[in-house]
């Protein structure tokens, strides 16, 4: 290549990749370029559906750059937008990838994901841009293929300037029936703007936070906002770089949509047909024995399956769809892989389906050619969702009418405001029994859940850990009833804070008897977490004593047999029982068993604390509490 191909600083290249707004703009590369693209190869890795492994799409990954000048796509590109080619570069490449995927069998029944550099998207000013969004996807006779769907990755790895109209940009390709993705998400420079601003179908949790996110509490805390805040606003989610089972099942659980990485499959320039489904996430679903949550049943019996509107469908199947006394008030839009794009509702067509010439005002072109044009976005979540989660998203404006439910990424049904209040009505009575009166954390029964759907995780390290005071009852003796759940509610709100830094569990049994449990973290950092919230309780409760009682470290109380005798300040202890990740038949009796034979060993040790191993190890020798075994 020519000098022109060197690189340049930064700072001058975003100013270098395109023209002045509204000039004129070529779509011919130079024939140095030309036969630099021929030599590329385009590999494909899927994009699976995580709860059935469905093939849902496939991303095209250039390869073949160590026969070029360039060590990488992004080397490629700069030098394309130095040249002020970088449009042209992309329409070649997605011309060069569509054309591959369309030489596959099966094709038409995955999705298209391509990279596109985030500086052709964002260009202010910049109408040039339109004819290049379906250049590459026209079919022989120049027409839209309509078996081709695509979706264009946007990484936010670049810097995206503040008059940049990614909105605007957007806006044209779903207007062409193309959907946006974003990659790399949480890595780059952009993170939630480019979210707000650009409303993607889709957003890619970058590798970085799929890595061990099983054994890393900040990770899954992270995924779980951001599955929580996309799926409000009608965003799927992709999980990037799924390398382990363990990290598998826990972005399914945190609710990710579909999966892409190397155990389910690497890229390839190999691939002659889009498979159907990949036996290795059907094998890791079957091998799942856990009960299905709660919130799964319980969604799966209030959904309406109200049949949805494919999104080719002629605009004239609206006036069918909401005719009649009993018909829907809202029509769920799929896409042809049955992903939901959003709602039509019946009120925003009233003067169509109420009209004489509904029809003929329905095929009015001005009114836009297809039923995307009429759909508003609404939030979408799994049908395994927890409802805390899925009353979140109804409180997001869009969700007025209700929320989509999905299931594998799939349309599943519909959840109705009126259904969504039941349920909240339900939770709350539940909670309300099931809840002490005085912390307001949850109470047996909610402990009993937990601890038997931690044991049924078999794949993960729980610890489980019992905590209650030390010398409570001479304090609450000495001081007085309202000064002792003065230190209860003291403890539990530190209790409160923990479990949601941590991304714990935190139960109240009565009186001064608390459990906490953490759940994929590895034992030392988890060990240590709990070893803190004792040290910051004995530390909290000297607030609760004069300042003569902090000097001594102790006060004076009746013990259990009336004798006045000097007990040492508030503290807390706690037996924490480590379960192992393995199989094993433990069940919640076997923990409590643990748990009553350790307690009085742990207000004896230093730190307070008494490690327990279930099961125990043979290779391990018992250590001290405290220390290890206990």
């Amino acid at each position: 290549m020519d000098e022109a191909m060197a690189s340049v600083p930064a700072e001058e290249m975003d100013d270098r990749c395109g023209p002045p707004a509204g000039s004129a703009r070529k779509a011919a590369l130079p024939a140095q370029w030309t036969d630099l693209l021929a030599g590329l190869s385009v590999a494909f890795q899927p994009i699976v559906q995580m709860r059935t492994g469905r093939c849902h799409g496939m991303e095209a990954l250039l390869r073949g750059l160590e026969r070029s000048p360039f060590a990488s796509p992004n080397d490629l590109l700069d030098a394309a937008c130095m040249q002020g080619l970088l449009a042209e570069v992309e329409c070649a490449l997605h011309a060069k990838a569509a054309a591959a995927f369309r030489a596959l069998d099966n094709w038409p029944n995955a999705k298209l994901f391509l990279n596109i550099d985030a500086r052709v998207v964002g260009v202010a000013g910049s109408p040039w841009l339109a004819p290049f969004a379906l250049a590459p996807f026209a079919q022989d006779g120049g027409t839209a293929d309509p078996r081709l769907t695509v979706s264009l990755e946007i990484s936010e790895r670049r810097e995206l300037r503040p008059d940049h109209s990614i909105e605007q940009a957007i806006d044209r390709y779903r207007q062409a029936g193309i959907g946006v993705a974003l990659d790399d998400f949480g890595v780059g420079f952009a993170g939630l703007r480019l979210l707000y601003e650009s409303k993607p179908d889709y957003l890619k949790i970058d590798r970085y936070f799929i890595a061990g996110i099983d054994q890393d509490t900040r990770k899954r805390a992270i995924a779980h906002a951001l599955v929580g805040y996309a799926h409000a606003l009608g965003i799927l989610i992709i999980a990037e770089g799924v390398e382990t089972e363990k990290e598998f099942y826990t972005c399914r659980d945190l609710g990710c949509d579909f999966a892409q990485g190397y155990l389910i499959a690497r890229p390839s320039l190999e691939l002659r047909a889009v498979p159907e489904r990949y036996g290795i996430v059907e094998e890791l679903n079957r091998r799942d024995r856990r009960k299905p949550n709660e919130a799964r049943l319980r969604l799966s019996e209030v959904i309406e399956r109200q049949p949805p509107l494919a999104v080719t469908s002629p605009k004239t199947e609206l006036l069918e769809y909401f005719r009649g006394d009993n018909s829907p008030s809202i029509a769920p839009i799929v896409d042809r892989q049955q992903r939901p794009l959003g709602l039509i509702r019946e009120r925003d067509l009233k003067r169509f389906v109420y009209s004489r010439f509904g029809s003929e005002l329905l095929r009015n072109r001005g009114l836009g050619d297809t039923l995307l044009d009429l759909v508003v976005k609404s939030p979408v979540c799994d049908i395994s969702t927890p409802l805390d989660q899925v009353i979140e998203a109804f409180s997001a404006e869009e969700a007025s009418d209700g929320i989509i439910i999905i299931e594998g990424g799939e349309y599943a049904g519909f959840l109705s405001s009126g259904a969504l209040i039941r349920l909240v009505h339900e939770r709350n009575l539940a909670m309300a029994a099931d809840q002490n009166p005085l912390t307001r954390l949850p109470g047996n029964a909610a402990i009993v859940r937990h601890i038997e759907r931690a044991l049924q995780e078999q794949d993960r390290r729980h610890v489980l850990a019992y905590l209650d005071f030390d010398n409570f009852k001479p304090f609450n003796d000495r001081f007085g009833f309202r000064q002792g759940d003065r230190a209860i509610l003291m403890f539990s709100e530190r209790l409160k804070a923990w479990a949601s830094g941590n991304g714990g569990f935190a139960g109240h049994i009565g009186g001064d008897d608390f459990f906490v449990a953490l759940s994929g973290a590895g034992e030392e950092d988890a060990l240590a977490r709990v070893a803190d919230l004792v040290a910051q309780f004995r530390s909290d409760a000297e607030s609760l004593y004069d300042a003569e009682a902090r000097e001594a470290g102790c006060f004076e109380g009746k013990d259990r047999y009336g004798a006045v005798r000097r007990f040492p300040l508030l503290s807390a202890s706690g037996v924490a029982v480590v379960v192992a990740p393995g199989p094993h038949r433990l069940t919640p009796d076997a923990i409590n068993t643990a748990i009553a034979g350790h307690k009085a060993i742990a207000k004896e040790s230093p730190d307070k604390l008494c490690t327990v191993h279930l099961p125990p190890s043979p290779t391990l020798r018992p250590l001290p509490c405290g220390a290890g075994e206990g």
